[in-house]
């Protein structure tokens, strides 16, 4: 369990990074997910940051919710 709340935290700050705070996943939904699946979003997340040019983070910036 600890693995996968050290990948948890790895994905909010790529979040963070993107300025979406407020990610998070819920604990009971987290012991449902494997290792893998949480590697997996992690890999996602880095391939859409990847292929994303500037000019569409800043156009997709525009639908984020604020709270």
């Amino acid at each position: 369990m600890e693995d996968k709340k050290a990948l948890l935290n790895e994905i909010k700050e790529l979040w963070k990074s993107e300025n979406i705070e407020n990610f998070d996943i819920a604990p009971e939904l987290l012991e449902y997910l494997e290792l893998k699946d949480l590697q997996e979003l992690k890999e996602k997340i880095l391939n859409s940051m990847s292929n994303l040019t500037d000019e569409q983070k800043e156009w997709l910036f525009k639908f984020r919710k604020y709270e």
